[in-house]
């Protein structure tokens, strides 16, 4: 049996038409039942992945039922043929007795399998009047048994459609069963409490024959609430799922658009990089920007909205649009430009939080040691910009960070400034790079220097995705902007000294 299971599975995965069939299984307490087997192959549109899904329905007490009920009609049937005959020798009245004896035992079966079932059984006679009924359809329609016996059981529960409307006799399953004499399965009927509720089964019709000739039908019902709630709850997920993917395909394009390529200043090596985060729903704010004023000086800025959806991916191009034109002819007051950025947001009706910080690196002569350049910056609640040197040290600009943007448009801020010596590479960074769950801040600055010390000699583009591929963890759930700085030397560099030039 296994074999055959084996062979429908790999049917169905080729790409075969859906497998229905009954099965052998073993529950957990090692009893061995009958399964009611579906296989068919799914496939989930938002990654093109096929799923094998595998759908049982434990028939065994069904079955049990069945054969119960058809092993009593054939003692019946033995009991009554001996009885016409008028046995008169010892020898046939024994074969009575042993038939009678088999008769009581099936009626006995039959008696424990309709009291036990979890499925609603109950028997017709030709004219649609209920012979018997079994606990479980009592529970289920919510009709005692005195009211179903006797009674009309399609007018009683069955006479009308789920939408309210007559349900006629001659389409009913079960009257179809009785009229044809053949077994018949219906998966999609509503019966109907006695608190005048619905209740969706599948339902199975059996006739009883004798001499050729249907005699009644025995009808097994199942209560399909739970099945049909758990899979609109799955339709639901999936929807959410089709959605949440539609949301973040729409946003990783906004963003990406917005995520412009650097400008190539003469001695500096812009390097960018943009990583989303790993789950498909978890879109965030994260931007960078990089860009020269008309005095050949370079702005970088690098920030993060708050929020992981659409329209954090939308807060984020507004205020990314903002500080580009507020900052572009503003040479002198980084800490200025701020403000009015913030002054601004608040007027259009900007009011989503995040975190920034700017900054502009110009040449600036008379520096101490060989610096030739000086970076200004001010930050809006940012982690700190970090310089790493050719031999793998590096350095925290680390300054008291004024409050995010969107807070207050009075709050006072301020500016910094420290020299870059040449071959040094400045890295801003969002905090998707060094904020895991379950450690703080200082941790994961230190975890981000640690994975430095052997990259300040490797080109720019190199030490990005090496920094990345260690930091950022597979299932990240944060996306991580990362823009990192290299300068140059004035004039050519050396040979052989292995500086990204």
């Amino acid at each position: 049996m296994q074999d055959r299971v084996r062979a429908w599975c790999a049917e169905v995965a080729a790409g075969g038409a859906p497998v229905r069939a009954q099965t052998s299984w073993f529950r957990a307490d090692g009893s061995e039942g009958t399964l009611d087997l579906t296989l068919q192959l799914v496939q989930d549109q938002a990654t093109g992945v096929a799923y094998l899904l595998p759908n049982g329905t434990d028939v065994t007490d069904r079955l049990a039922a069945d054969h119960a009920t058809a092993q009593a009609t054939v003692a019946q049937a033995e009991v009554d043929a001996l009885r016409r005959a008028d046995v008169t020798r010892a020898a046939d009245l024994a074969a009575l007795r042993a038939v009678e004896a088999q008769l009581s035992r099936a009626l006995e079966l039959s008696e424990k399998v309709l009291a036990n079932t979890a499925d609603g059984i109950y028997g017709l006679d030709t004219d649609g009047r209920v012979e018997f009924v079994n606990p479980a359809a009592v529970r289920i329609t919510g009709h005692s048994r005195e009211e179903q016996l006797g009674g009309d059981q399609h007018a009683l529960i069955h006479g009308h459609r789920r939408d309210g409307s007559p349900y006629p006799l001659e389409e009913c399953p079960t009257w179809r069963a009785l009229r044809t004499g053949a077994r018949v399965v219906a998966d999609d009927e509503v019966f109907w409490r006695r608190d005048g509720t619905p209740v969706p089964v599948e339902l199975v019709a059996v006739p009883t024959i004798e001499d050729g000739a249907v005699t009644g039908v025995v009808v097994s019902f199942r209560d399909l609430t739970d099945r049909l709630a758990a899979a609109e709850q799955a339709a639901e997920l999936h929807r959410l799922e089709e959605q949440a993917a539609q949301e973040r395909a729409l946003s990783d394009r906004l963003q990406q658009a917005l995520l412009t390529p650097p400008p190539e200043p003469d001695h500096l090596h812009v390097v960018v990089r943009y990583q989303p985060a790993a789950r498909g729903a978890q879109v965030g704010g994260d931007w960078y920007d990089a860009f020269r004023q008309p005095d050949g000086a370079t702005v970088l800025v690098i920030g993060d909205v708050v929020g992981h959806d659409s329209r954090a991916a939308a807060a984020m191009g507004q205020w990314r649009g903002l500080m580009r034109a507020l900052a572009y002819d503003d040479a002198d007051d980084l800490p200025a430009v701020l403000r009015r950025a913030e002054r601004t947001a608040l007027g259009l009706g900007v009011s989503t939080l995040a975190t920034a910080l700017l900054a502009r690196i110009e040449r600036r002569p008379g520096l101490p040691g060989s610096a030739t350049r000086l970076l200004r910056w001010t930050s809006a609640g940012h982690p700190p910009p970090l310089l790493l040197a050719p031999d793998g040290t590096s350095t925290l600009l680390d300054r008291r960070p004024d409050l995010m943007l969107g807070v207050s448009p009075d709050t006072v801020r301020t500016g910094h400034e420290a020299p870059l010596p040449d071959h040094a590479t400045l890295l801003l960074y969002t905090d998707g790079l060094i904020e895991r769950r379950g450690a703080d801040l200082d941790a994961g600055l230190a975890d981000l220097q640690a994975a430095l010390t052997d990259l300040g000699r490797a080109p720019v583009a190199e030490l990005c995705d090496t920094l990345l591929a260690r930091l950022v963890p597979a299932s990240a759930a944060d996306d991580v902007a990362l823009v990192a700085v290299r300068v140059r030397p004035e004039g050519p560099d050396l040979p052989g000294t292995g500086i990204d030039g």
